[in-house]
């Protein structure tokens, strides 16, 4: 008797759930009914990422906070960070949760509705607890003695109560409770893959995609894989029309990338698409002399993404992005897309970090 494709994805799938949950990490029914389709995008979309998460998977099962993890926790009893203030250029000691909602409200929309939010304060809290210097983590990088800085361009970005405030106006009483809401409701609640914090990577927007780990950063990390992002195209800038002289453009990428040689007249002949990544974004571009990263290509002429095309017309250039960000992880408008369709914190989590588990952290 043969068996069709679906019949064996399904059998595959239910190997792997099985296992998962005997692991002691168990699905919640949306979990549940989440897996198997945030499986079957990758499949569709890079049937080896695919098999690369289930070998994953199969040798390293998601599993609750490792002993010597869950340990150092109980250690160190009830959370504070040290964190490095970017305003006051001083450290101080913060809660963890108080970190959290600063960080929401920093790094999200407050009008977005409470599943993305309570996602975001997972992030949020993860991210801060896999950095964190009493428990293993590296810390900030740019102030080594610090867990966490409020820098977005470092670590993540932090609103003060005062500066909520100031930045929410006459309806800084109800967005406040909204985030506190979403932060109380996720308490202690953080992503683990093999026993131990990921690395909550997001972004704003992914225009329709996200990106895999290893096309930005050069590795590979099993949960930030390339997985469909439906529902974003009704978001503001989801799609956006950059346009510049030839002048502007040659002069830009020419600061970027000295001796490649590019100039007004010959542009945009000099600019060549080389490769692009599994999502559609650009691996590599010829710009005149020099072969780049679509990272860098972008950063030179100041785009919202690698997801981009160009076109010339006249003395002017047209640089078409969709997303914004560097689209690997959660898609924040696709998490707000989710949730306006229903769907819960878990289940969002699961979609954008497949494979990992939601724990929360032991009490002391």
């Amino acid at each position: 008797m043969r068996t069709g494709p679906s019949l064996r994805l399904c059998a595959l799938l239910l190997c792997v759930c099985l296992l998962w949950a005997a692991c002691g990490c168990p699905l919640t029914p949306p979990e549940w009914a989440q897996l198997p389709q945030t499986l079957q995008r990758i499949l569709a979309r890079a049937p080896a990422q695919a098999l690369l998460l289930w070998r994953s998977w199969l040798l390293h099962p998601p599993a609750l906070l490792s002993r010597d993890f869950a340990g150092a926790l109980r250690a160190m009893g009830s959370v504070t960070l040290r964190v490095w203030n970017g305003e006051r250029q001083s450290p101080e000691e913060m809660a963890l949760e108080s970190y959290v909602l600063g960080v929401t409200a920093a790094e999200m929309p407050a009008g977005y509705a409470p599943a993305a939010l309570q996602c975001q304060a997972v992030a949020a809290r993860t991210r801060a607890i896999s950095t964190c210097l009493a428990l293993g983590g590296n810390g900030c990088r740019s102030h080594p003695d610090c867990d966490v800085c409020t820098s977005s361009a470092c670590c993540q970005g932090y609103l003060s109560a005062q500066g909520r405030r100031e930045k929410w106006g006459d309806t800084a009483d109800v967005y406040e409770a909204r985030l506190a809401a979403a932060v109380r409701q996720t308490a202690g609640q953080i992503l683990v893959w093999d026993g131990l914090p990921i690395e909550t990577l997001y972004h704003a927007c992914s225009g329709g995609v996200t990106e895999d780990a290893a096309a930005v950063f050069s590795r590979s990390v099993p949960y930030l894989v390339s997985v469909d992002s439906p529902g974003e195209e009704q978001a503001t800038g989801f799609e956006v029309r950059t346009e510049m002289t030839r002048v502007e453009a040659a002069q830009a990428l020419c600061a970027a990338f000295p001796g490649c040689g590019v100039t007004a007249e010959q542009l945009p002949a000099q600019l060549k698409l080389l490769s692009s990544t599994a999502s559609g974004r650009i691996s590599r571009v010829r710009v005149g002399s020099a072969e780049v990263t679509g990272a860098a290509f972008r950063q030179a002429l100041g785009l919202r993404s690698t997801l981009c095309t160009w076109e010339a017309d006249g003395d002017s250039i047209t640089f078409s992005t969709r997303g914004y960000g560097h689209g690997v992880g959660m898609s924040q408008v696709g998490a707000q897309a989710m949730a306006a369709s229903g769907a819960g914190c878990p289940a969002i989590l699961a979609h954008y970090y497949p494979g990992t588990c939601l724990v929360t952290l032991p009490e002391e």
